[in-house]
């Protein structure tokens, strides 16, 4: 690599080349030949390029008739007296097509969240490939719980210009996957109501209903600005919230909410007209929930909208072991906890952290409960739960009441060992991960993808069921991945 002059590489004739055609187009206005209006006619801007540039880059340029300048969706060509051809875009903004341009020229861009989409249809429109696939592998490399409403309402605004809709589908069920911690970030409180309604309105939206009221309240307060909690809103600010909660509130299923929940946080917000308040008692009186309709969802909510329960809400976020056949393990593992709708953040994943023991205890230590899922060779599941701490400070075995394992096999069976010598609960030690029982029940080593080293000895400490000897069929075993999960904080839209 040559010698560096304030972070600009010099004798590199790639680099030399593309910082020529970066002039080139910085200077096509005076040389270009061709002329992109964008925009309405009354805000028209000009923005000009060189057609043996576009035709050796864009298909759009390359794919034409003897007569015909380009092939460009919604565009009109015309050629003037000094033959500049003029091609009109009023659908592609400025700055989308600003940088698109720069990288017709230099094959560089800066994709941003927001604009991703618009450039993903931009590089269509005009047939570049290398970007539209850059756009595509951006979107899928870096989808997250802080960026997926931003995402997905970036892919609804151009979803009309787009040969597919994958992307837009790929967002929105992330976002039903990972309601719980979606709802948490900065882009869904500014998403727009339109994004908010189209999300809320799934029936796989994986949240429970109360804490899908409460998110949108937290919406609601944030774009009308009030930050203060319901008891001390002022009647100015009450005016606000209720301006923004009004044309979402219909999508909210109000009849599943817990009475006690809607007569708490729902109705003292005054933002659900009367006569659906006398609805909603009148429903849970009657224990109508029993008898729910089965309409087919609508844009427009109906009462057996209302009724209907989500399809499935992940109480264990961004779990990928308790996902799809082993989603109604979720269900069991919280009933056994005793808490049914309990939300559970993941603090450690072995297949992130490189299957270390000293971080499973970095990020584990001195965490009670906690929730500890394997998944075996065969891609069986087990694992174990304990109300107390793996602590260095009392080394060795640590008691506990209410610890077990549990197990569940190919056909989704879910099996429960309770503790059975309290004293020998689980064991602390530095040099491997969680261990449960003094046989040990269940023994994670370190490093467990890569060697047979973990164990299970069912029944020495905990209580095994039918002679059963070992959670994942045998005694030594490899491990494909395992998590580690904490109570996750509650939901709050006050």
């Amino acid at each position: 690599m040559g010698p560096r002059i304030n972070d600009k590489v010099v004798g590199s004739p790639q680099l030399k080349l593309i910082e020529d055609f970066r002039r080139l187009s910085e200077t096509a206005e005076k040389t270009g030949d061709i002329v992109f209006l964008l925009g309405e006619e009354e805000s028209v801007e000009k923005i000009y390029a060189h057609k043996i540039i576009m035709q050796a880059r864009c298909k759009s340029f390359q794919t034409t008739k003897r007569t015909e300048i380009c092939k460009i969706p919604g565009c009109t060509v015309s050629i003037a007296n000094n033959n500049i051809i003029s091609i009109r875009l009023p659908h592609i903004t400025s700055d989308i097509f600003k940088q698109f341009i720069l990288y017709v020229y230099t094959a560089k861009i800066m994709l941003q969240d927001s604009k991703v989409f618009e450039m993903m249809a931009c590089a269509q429109d005009f047939g570049v490939d290398e970007l539209k696939d850059a756009c595509e592998e951006y979107v899928i490399s870096t989808l997250s719980v802080h960026n997926a409403f931003l995402l997905f309402e970036a892919a609804m605004e151009v979803s009309n210009k787009l040969s597919n809709s994958v992307f837009m589908e790929k967002c929105i069920n992330f976002i039903e996957e990972n309601a719980v911690e979606c709802v948490k970030s900065n882009s869904f409180l500014n998403c727009k109501k339109e994004t908010l309604i189209k999300v809320i309105s799934s029936d796989d939206f994986a949240m429970d209903e109360a804490d899908v009221f409460r998110s949108v309240l937290r919406w609601a307060k944030y774009n009308a600005g009030v930050t203060q909690p319901l008891a001390h809103w002022t009647a100015e600010e009450r005016h606000r919230v209720c301006q923004q909660l009004s044309p979402v509130m219909s999508y909210i299923r109000l009849l599943l909410i817990d009475s006690k929940v809607f007569a708490e946080e729902v109705e003292p917000t005054g933002a659900v007209p009367m006569e659906f308040v006398l609805e909603r008692y009148r429903h849970a009186a009657l224990n109508a929930s029993k008898t729910a309709s089965s309409n087919n969802p609508s844009s427009n909510f109906t009462e057996g909208d209302r009724l209907r329960a989500r399809m499935s809400i992940n109480f264990f976020q961004n779990s990928t072991i308790l996902k799809n056949d082993k989603l109604p393990l979720q269900i069991t593992l919280n009933e056994w906890f005793g808490t049914p709708k309990q939300n559970w953040q993941l603090i450690y994943k072995a297949s992130q952290h490189d299957f270390s023991a000293s971080m499973f205890h970095k990020m584990c230590d001195g965490i009670a409960p906690i929730y500890i899922i394997v998944m075996g060779n065969d891609k069986s599941v087990c694992g174990g739960f304990t109300d107390v701490p793996f602590s260095n400070k009392k080394g060795g075995y640590i008691y506990s009441d209410h610890a077990f394992l549990f197990s569940c096999n190919e056909n989704s069976q879910a099996k429960k060992y309770d503790i059975a010598k309290k004293l020998y609960a689980i064991c602390y030690h530095i040099g491997c991960g969680p261990i449960f029982g003094a046989g040990a029940d269940l023994y994670i080593s370190d490093k467990c993808n890569l060697n047979t080293d973990s164990y299970s000895n069912l029944g020495h400490t905990y209580s095994s069921l039918n002679g059963e000897n070992s959670l994942l069929g045998e005694y030594n075993f490899n491990i494909l991945d395992y998590e580690v999960f904490s109570m996750a904080p509650s939901l709050s839209g006050n």
